[in-house]
């Protein structure tokens, strides 16, 4: 007879062995499932910025325009942090925002307490970020900076290849 513990042990196992063989992590989204995003913006901040945060420029990347979202109600975002829109060094999925966060008039959009001009990007431009994660300027990256993998990004590519 089993103890509890080789038994939870035996349950982990066999759960770590599914969502690697599946190519996934616990809670993430499955690779073949299709994201909802469809539009790219390149965020750059609109107010004073704190040491080296002008490098870090983020894509954030929406199911509808931005211009049409006064009329909608909350929705979520995913923003792609990039090294000079040349590597990615981080992506945060499931990003709340609201319509009160955009102002299409002026270009201007607020995100995780930070305001920013938006400039529209072309699903090519998003495409050789995805497709080429690493960049071409060589930079230090800690853990949290770590480079997505072609899996974690699969989703967002058949997206805006979806555009193309």
């Amino acid at each position: 007879m089993r103890t509890r513990l080789e038994t939870i042990a035996l349950v982990l196992v066999v759960l770590v062995a599914s969502a690697s063989l599946l190519g996934q992590t616990p809670g993430s989204r499955p690779p073949s499932a299709p994201s909802a995003y469809r539009h790219a913006y390149y965020l750059f901040l609109a107010q004073p910025s704190e040491s080296c945060e002008p490098c870090y420029v983020p894509l954030l990347l929406t199911s509808m325009r931005l211009d049409d979202r006064a009329q909608n109600t909350r929705f979520e975002a995913c923003i792609v942090t990039t090294y000079e829109r040349d590597s990615i060094v981080r992506i945060e999925r499931a990003v709340p925002m609201s319509p009160s966060d955009v102002t299409p008039e002026t270009r201007h959009v607020r995100v995780k307490e930070r305001s920013y001009r938006y400039q529209e990007v072309t699903a090519s431009e998003v495409l050789r970020l995805l497709e080429n994660p690493d960049g071409t300027i060589p930079i230090h990256r800690t853990i949290e900076m770590r480079v997505p993998s072609s899996g974690e990004l699969a989703d967002l590519i058949a997206s805006f290849r979806a555009v193309k």
